[in-house]
């Protein structure tokens, strides 16, 4: 797998997270706590927009650590991964950035 790919699976996996946050029937313990918060009166459009920036910011910064670009946990390194270094970091900026 390319370092472009596996950034794709993860971009695919947070839009796979907030279908199911967002989904009326979710049983999930973030989905349900969704629906009460929006039963409050809360936006659910702003609430959406506010849990995809924060998952967005995080996927891109922890795939930005694995490629050594980024700390993670106040600890910068480069993981020995199976791509060439700095793959990641190009495709989670066009995935999660440019977006």
């Amino acid at each position: 797998m390319t370092g472009e790919q596996f950034v794709k699976l993860c971009y695919e996996e947070k839009k796979t997270i907030l279908a199911e946050y967002f989904n009326p029937n979710s049983s999930s313990v973030v989905g349900k706590k969704i629906s009460a918060i929006t039963e409050q009166g809360i936006s659910k459009d702003d609430l959406y927009d506010l849990l995809n920036l924060v998952l967005k910011e995080n996927y891109y910064t922890l795939l930005l650590g694995l490629d050594g670009e980024a700390s993670l946990g106040n600890t910068q390194i480069t993981y020995k991964l199976l791509n060439e270094c700095g793959e990641l970091e190009a495709a989670a900026y066009r995935y999660f950035v440019e977006e």
